[in-house]
């Protein structure tokens, strides 16, 4: 059996990164999408992708799962205003 697929954007941050370990705790599989990657663990993200969802290629790329169940969305405002 294939396990739910979950997005979560802003994994690479402190609570996107927190969502991720949660639902993979709960069987999930999570990809994760950030512009940075989280600075003080290795992503628990079946996939990762590393880049600016404001990128059209970027944002295509992250919304290409097969299957997709349950869309986790994490938003958190820039520290650059």
């Amino acid at each position: 059996m294939i396990s739910t697929r979950v997005l979560v954007c802003g994994a690479g941050g402190f609570i996107g990164g927190h969502l991720v370990k949660r639902l993979k705790a709960e069987g999930y599989w999570v990809r994760g999408a950030d512009i940075k990657s989280h600075e003080f663990a290795k992503t628990a993200a079946d996939e990762f992708i590393l880049g600016d969802l404001r990128d059209q290629a970027v944002a295509r790329a992250i919304s290409q799962i097969d299957n997709p169940k349950l869309a986790a969305l994490h938003a958190s405002r820039s520290k650059n205003g």
